[in-house]
């Protein structure tokens, strides 16, 4: 089983020709196959005006991508 204990946002650029906003997500996941936590980086992209404060749709935005691949496998810590 993973879970995601902490993200950040890392790198953030915005990309003027798509009004987006593309960013590199860093997720500390610990898996219960590997005896410490580990960075998982997601490169995700989100439209730079939104109702939410632009690092958590990122933040968001990269867990989902995450757990979109891991679904069976994660619990998600908020």
């Amino acid at each position: 089983m993973m879970r995601i204990l902490s993200a950040t946002v890392e790198r953030a650029h915005y990309a003027r020709d798509f009004g987006q906003v593309e960013a590199t997500v860093a997720l500390l996941v610990k898996d219960s196959a590997r005896p410490v936590p580990y960075v998982r980086r997601i490169f995700t992209t989100e439209p730079a005006r939104g109702g939410a404060p632009l690092r958590e749709r990122l933040i968001d935005s990269a867990k989902t991508l995450f757990l979109a691949r891991y679904e069976p496998q994660v619990e998600r810590a908020a």
